[in-house]
């Protein structure tokens, strides 16, 4: 262990100025532990570029037990070669990243001794923590091991990680968070699904909508809450920065078929339609209600709670081209 017996545990921030960062500060970490923190600006230890640290910092991940990248994928990635040489070896690296197998795989192909695990908050790291599903990432974990997500780990999880997955499992359930635990590859699978198709589905509505020729404040003024809980949605894309949403489609390797399925989903509804065949219609809702199985109610439910807040007029009309001051996405909020 780098840190003395019965002594504070040492954690090392990379990204520590960032939405995520800050998120793991304040929800993972407590006053016990002796934290030192890094970024390229922000009110942190070490003001300096993560990816080509000075001596200081070295010297700090040096004797740190956990080193967290609440970074974006690349950058985590880029991280590694020269924590492997820095960190000590029995220390863990925990990313935040919303894909994980890439960072697992550059850790294996640089042979990066220290262990490396993930936590992924899923949503807005702003929001309220309550009920929040949260993903732990670990070699080997096992997310059938009981039917409350709570996970086992098999081999390529060692000691002093399995005590760092412990660790994070008491202080996100203290937090009132619900976790789930996966490995990397069943992770990133999730995500594809949980991420990149619902955010490509949105784009492909805004992409439509901005290339209407009708005039867009009376479509406001008219839409109904499925449409103006999509308008919601693409505004919040609207207001981050790009590359939030460019890394959930471009870093996740299965977002390409995620893609394609969408796009072969919505061109078997234009032939259905076209040709006239409602008894195809009809039959494919009977087969996507049969899937989802109970949660199809459940998501009525939920639907009919967020109509009810949007029906009526909006309580901030906008006008288009106009600006918004709140700018919600912030790195790493997605």
């Amino acid at each position: 262990m780098s840190a003395e017996p019965g002594g504070p545990r040492r954690v090392v921030v990379l990204g520590a100025a960032g939405v995520v960062g800050r998120w793991y500060r304040e929800r993972l970490l407590r006053a016990t532990d002796e934290v030192t923190t890094a970024d390229l600006d922000g009110d942190v230890d070490h003001c300096e570029d993560v990816r080509a640290p000075g001596p200081a910092l070295r010297k700090a991940v040096a004797a740190a037990d956990a080193v967290v990248l609440a970074l974006p994928e690349e950058a985590a990635a880029d991280c590694l070669p020269w924590l492997a040489g820095s960190a000590a070896r029995d220390a863990v690296v925990v990313t935040t990243c919303s894909v994980q197998r890439p960072v697992f795989e550059r850790a294996a192909a640089e042979a990066v001794p220290q262990q490396v695990l993930g936590v992924n908050p899923m949503f807005s790291p702003v929001l309220p923590s309550e009920g929040r599903p949260v993903v732990l990432v670990a070699p080997d974990a096992d997310a059938d091991a009981d039917a409350d997500g709570h996970g086992s780990t098999g081999a390529g999880v060692g000691v002093r990680a399995e005590a760092e997955l412990t660790l994070l499992r008491e202080r996100l359930a203290e937090g009132g968070m619900v976790v789930t635990e996966l490995a990397p590859d069943a992770h990133d699978s999730a995500m594809s699904y949980l991420q990149a198709l619902p955010h490509a589905a949105v784009l492909g509505f805004l992409g439509a909508l901005a290339g209407s020729p009708l005039d867009l404040g009376t479509l406001m003024r008219i839409a109904p809450p499925p449409a103006r809980t999509l308008v919601a949605l693409a505004s919040r894309i609207l207001a981050a920065p790009p590359e939030i949403y460019w890394d959930i489609q471009r870093a996740n390797a299965e977002g390409g078929a995620r893609r394609g399925e969408l796009a072969e989903a919505l061109a078997r509804l234009d032939t259905t339609v076209t040709e006239g065949d409602a008894e195809a219609f009809r039959a494919d809702l009977a087969t996507a209600a049969r899937r989802l199985g109970t949660y199809a109610q459940t998501g009525a439910e939920e639907c009919q709670a967020v109509f009810a807040r949007l029906q009526g007029p909006s309580e901030r009309p906008g006008q288009p081209g106009e600006s918004h001051p709140e700018k919600p996405g912030e790195r790493g909020e997605k």
